[in-house]
């Protein structure tokens, strides 16, 4: 076969299955000789069933058993590097036990949808070399987040003789624009010395050269001197609003300026620094909620307005059973189906609401109103479909109201006022009934 395959080694693919299923090197947790064995004389891996880690192995330690698996493999396969900005992740997996939106709980019990799935790190666990007392672990968890379901959870130990430990986290090969911006948001688990930090490695891409690495705000870090910005556009400023602010749950955002001349960025590290004066060992766990890389020029444009909302495929059925109480109104079940125009590649998703008009509330009483909107999922495409919506029933003659409200969530994070989302709003009232 080396003799056939020629120069074209990388084009053959040996299947491996992953559940050692007859006389094989190696599967399961020793599929890593396989590929060791493959990769040794050049060819290309086709993995069969990885899926083996859920099927045959205990549920509630799947995500350990997952990244332990592919932690083995790390070696043997190609990592695919981030190629454009900005990058930005939560480290959510699409699902979760339950949702939460800048560090407070949006939706309560268990939720899954593919869409909301972010870039994740390199996983694994690194050990010093030497005696192998500091170590670093990292794997996704669903305990806590910051955006969506999961974070991501880095423990570690930094032994005395050892001033900082970074992990890298995201290959990147992006040529840099003349100036970045990154935002870092985190947590510790538990009283800790230890500090945090972005680290960057930047090769060269025609004379690379930076000129200055600043923070945005005076409370972050004491490696970096403070450079604040001088009444900065609209968006960056809703960017840079939040920065050194600390949040709900203990979280914390940290963000930072690079200016850079001909670099081309390669890989996002997140570092661990003992205390000045320190001399034991420093444990720690950090739970990681977010990281942006921002193209500033990107934050000095205008942000595209949602246009042209629209209503279709209205349906309307009866409420299976009617609200308790004399007054409680009669209730429908309203799905209908938003359609509108937007830039996607410019937005990470759209948050949807809803504003029922006076009557329109099912529990009867006030409205919530348009300042109170009610939330009721998330889109990632210019289209989403409501399904059964309560609203109350309208008598013959009264008119009924509901307004669809749609929320864009750019990639940078931040959030947009409400009077600049999108918006339709959708009349009904009952039929007249025939008095003959």
């Amino acid at each position: 076969m080396l003799v056939q395959a020629g120069e074209r080694r990388a084009d053959v693919y040996v299947g491996v299955d992953v559940f050692a299923r007859g006389n094989v090197v190696g599967g399961q947790f020793n599929t890593n000789k396989s590929l060791e064995l493959i990769r040794r004389h050049g060819f290309s891996v086709a993995l069969f069933a990885p899926g083996w880690v859920y099927e045959c192995l205990e549920k509630k330690d799947f995500f350990q058993n997952q990244d332990k698996f592919w932690s083995l493999l790390a070696r043997y396969l190609p990592t695919h590097s981030i190629c454009s900005l900005p990058f930005v992740t939560s480290f959510c997996l699409g699902l979760g036990t339950r949702r939460l939106c800048y560090g407070q709980e949006e939706v309560v019990g268990p939720w899954y949808h593919p869409g909301a799935q972010e870039l994740q790190p390199l996983f694994g666990e690194h050990q010093l070399e030497g005696d192998g007392r500091g170590w670093v672990k990292t794997h996704c968890c669903l305990a806590d987040a910051w955006n969506g379901g999961s974070s991501l959870l880095i423990r570690g130990a930094i032994p005395p003789e050892v001033g900082h430990m970074a992990v890298r986290l995201f290959s990147l090969q992006v040529p840099m624009p003349p100036k970045v911006f990154l935002s870092l948001v985190y947590k510790f688990e538990g009283p800790t010395a230890v500090t945090v930090a972005l680290e960057l490695s930047m090769g060269d891409a025609g004379g690379c050269h930076v000129s200055g690495i600043s923070a945005l705000n005076a409370e972050t870090s004491l490696r970096h001197s403070t450079r604040p910005l001088r009444v900065p556009p609209t968006k960056l400023a809703r960017w840079a609003g939040r920065c050194g602010q600390p949040f709900s749950g203990g979280w914390v955002q940290r963000c930072y300026e690079v200016s850079v001349r001909g670099c081309l960025l390669q890989d996002l590290f997140i570092s661990f620094s003992r205390p000045p004066g320190s001399r034991q060992e420093e444990t720690f766990v950090c739970r990681l909620g977010e990281i942006q890389v921002v193209d500033a020029k990107s934050l000095l444009s205008p942000l595209p307005q949602v246009q042209a909302v629209t209503v279709s495929q209205v349906r309307w059925q009866p409420a299976d059973s009617e609200p308790e109480g004399p007054s409680a109104p009669t209730w429908l079940r309203l799905s209908c189906t938003l359609h509108w125009t937007y830039p996607l590649p410019q937005i990470h998703c759209f948050r949807i609401h809803c504003c029922r008009g006076p009557g329109g509330d099912p529990r009867g009483g006030e409205s919530p109103g348009p300042e109170k909107p009610i939330f009721l999922g998330l889109a990632f495409t210019n289209q989403y479909r409501v399904v059964d919506l309560a609203v109350a029933a309208m008598g013959p003659g009264q008119n009924g109201r509901v307004e669809f409200l749609v929320q864009p969530v750019p990639r940078e994070g931040f959030l947009v006022p409400q009077a600049e989302w999108g918006r339709a709003t959708l009349l009904y009232t009952s039929p007249a009934r025939d008095r003959h």
